[in-house]
């Protein structure tokens, strides 16, 4: 699947608007089960891709009845949204097992999927069974591109007849994909293709770390900060709704800063739990867990070790924590400690494009410079020459004439939550960043 980093904690629409009053009010409403890290395609940027038949990984694995025990566990405590990922959820023969016990015991399950594997008994049973919603990725709207990102012969078709057995049986589907530099020409066929179905789609333009053996993906896959600035303004809508967004949670305020270090609602309002019982406070944050296996009760990691976390103080990062501008950013706690191994760690390129798409939306009333080096002091765009920023889009996506409108980030959302505190600021009225 692809790494969890979309528009930085504005834009999924895999999740819904929750809020709750009082300070420091705690309940595990939306819960993240990574059920495999493998897979049966080898997409090229991806942060998770074992072996589908891997059979140590398969022995690592949370059993079927661990798994079923699992879903009771969050259910009695609470949750409502369960989010079922992967590596590729369909690779393992028990998923339709542990989908219908989690419906069952009333969480409204969204399914993250590359279709290929979307056979018609599957859709069958998500037809008889529905899911809150399935969620897509495709890499390409020709088969050269999409396959020259899974790397598997044959696979661009099977997505496409997984998509159709679902809309055909009017199941919800949305589509999405990562934007990157080998397929951004076709971000805009994707999206129309999409909206020939009546679905929506998003794109997204990072990339992690992989969490599965630590390699970086990024490299010649990643979209420059000029690019994925450029390919957000080539849809009006989706900067209308960065403006307003920033409007309500990116003014400048004299004197502000962060006390903790978490401001979303990892390990708040929301989980992880990874294939092998990790869990986590995120998707991203990785390094410290709670593990489940063993038959350790899920709400003891969410009472007990999750608070503990939470308590970080910012420590040595001035610049993160007094920004205006973090809730509009990528840089997050979980991906700092991804990318960098430390939580208040500063990842250049996603400050960069924060500080394009402020300036994008705010011009100088984000209070920031364009080039970011008000917050790095460094970095690749403040090594070009004054003025000479280039967002413009290299041919492809800029000259397709297709004005099909892109979904709104923030409109419609499923289970994206946002904790309300006694005096929001824009570090702590944050929606959780979608996984």
């Amino acid at each position: 699947m692809t790494a969890p980093l979309p528009t930085p904690k504005i834009a999924e629409k895999g999740f819904a608007t929750l809020s709750f009053g009082a300070a420091g009010a705690r309940a595990p409403i939306n819960g993240v089960l990574e059920t495999t890290f493998r897979c049966n395609l080898r997409c090229v940027h991806c942060y998770v891709n074992e072996s589908p038949g891997d059979a140590a990984e398969i022995a690592r694995e949370l059993d079927t009845a661990r798994m079923l025990k699992l879903v009771d566990e969050i259910a009695d405590e609470g949750c409502f949204f369960l989010l079922m990922t992967g590596g590729e959820v369909f690779v393992r023969p028990d998923f339709t097992e542990v989908y219908l016990h989690a419906v069952r015991r009333g969480l409204l399950v969204t399914i993250f999927s590359n279709g290929t594997l979307i056979t018609d008994r599957i859709a069958d049973v998500l037809a008889e069974h529905p899911p809150f919603l399935v969620e897509i990725s495709i890499y390409g709207h020709t088969r050269e591109t999409y396959e020259a990102v899974t790397q598997i012969p044959g696979s661009f078709e099977k997505c496409r007849a997984g998509i159709a057995r679902l809309m055909s049986r009017g199941v919800r589907v949305k589509l999405k994909t990562m934007a990157l530099t080998v397929n951004q020409h076709e971000v805009a066929l994707m999206e129309a293709f999409a909206g020939e179905l009546g679905v929506t789609f998003r794109f997204d333009g990072f990339l992690n770390p992989r969490v599965d053996c630590g390699a970086n993906r990024n490299g010649e896959l990643q979209l420059t900060p000029q690019q994925v600035v450029a390919l957000d303004l080539e849809n009006p809508q989706r900067m209308q709704d960065f403006k307003e967004f920033c409007e309500r949670l990116c003014q400048p305020q004299e004197g502000a800063s962060a006390e903790f270090v978490y401001s979303c609602g990892a390990g708040e309002s929301s989980f992880t739990v990874d294939p092998y019982g990790n869990l986590q406070m995120c998707q991203l944050s990785r390094r410290h867990s709670f593990s489940l296996k063993d038959g350790a009760p899920f709400k003891e990691g969410w009472n007990e070790f999750f608070p503990k976390l939470r308590s970080r103080r910012w420590q040595h990062n001035d610049a993160c924590r007094k920004c205006n501008l973090m809730s509009l950013c990528g840089n997050c706690p979980g991906a700092a400690e991804m990318e960098t191994g430390d939580i208040e760690g500063m990842i250049p390129h996603f400050c960069e494009i924060t500080h394009l798409r402020a300036h994008a939306v705010m011009g100088e009333g984000s209070g920031h410079r364009k080039d970011a080096t008000c917050c790095l002091g460094h970095g690749k765009l403040a090594s070009e020459p004054e003025g000479s920023i280039d967002l413009s889009h290299p041919a492809g996506c800029g000259s397709c004439s297709s004005s099909v409108k892109v979904e709104s980030p923030i409109a419609e959302p499923l289970i994206q939550l946002q904790v309300r505190r006694a005096k929001p600021s824009p570090s702590q009225a944050l929606p959780l960043r979608a996984l």
